[in-house]
């Protein structure tokens, strides 16, 4: 068992998924040292790790369950680790925003309290409004440390996030059984985040 799950952490997308685990504590040290363009780079290295990682798994038949769930505790490592980096970069943000922060890790606590209690950790979603909220985060996370007007970057990031968060408490309440290959609660032909979501960013 051991050596199928060893093999199975070697394929490519799995390796690809393994570069934000890498990366994290190098984004926290350049984040310490004030060191921006470095952590730029190496963020944004993160976001292509996340975007093309899937796409290759399911190109090359090598979806798993094991690559799902390094998925997801890889983005969300990054984006909890994210109130860090703010704080060390720029804490001005957390700060003069610290009401919008505690409504999201509401929502965030919410949510992982429904997803263990209720399904004991299982199945994990990727949902439309998930992925979008990721993607957003990866790529405006960083432009807010440049700019001095960061609000609309941060609320965008925010609300998109808090979208996701509803979305899959709401999920994890209605059913009992939950497929894993539902993108959203709404039929896609309605829902505006699927056609973000397909969007080739």
């Amino acid at each position: 068992m051991i050596s199928s799950l060893i093999n199975e952490l070697k394929t490519l997308p799995n390796m690809i998924t393994s570069i934000r685990f890498v990366l994290a504590p190098f984004l926290i040290y350049f984040a310490y040292t004030k060191e921006l363009m470095l952590f730029s780079i190496l963020f944004y290295i993160c976001g292509i790790s996340d975007y093309i990682d899937g796409p290759i798994a399911r190109r090359y038949n090598m979806t798993s369950e094991l690559g799902s769930f390094l998925d997801n505790v890889a983005d969300e490592l990054l984006l909890l680790s994210g109130l860090v980096f703010i704080y060390l970069l720029k804490s001005e943000i957390l700060i003069d925003n610290i009401l919008a922060f505690a409504v999201f890790l509401s929502l965030y606590m919410i949510e992982r309290i429904l997803f263990i209690v209720l399904h004991k950790g299982k199945p994990r979603l990727h949902l439309y409004s998930g992925k979008t909220f990721v993607r957003a985060f990866y790529i405006l996370l960083p432009v807010m440390f440049y700019v001095s007007n960061y609000g609309v970057y941060l609320y965008l990031i925010l609300s998109l996030g808090a979208i996701t968060l509803i979305e899959q408490s709401i999920i994890y309440l209605k059913y009992k059984e939950i497929d894993v290959e539902m993108k959203s609660l709404i039929n896609p032909k309605y829902n505006p985040l699927s056609y973000i979501y397909k969007l080739p960013i």
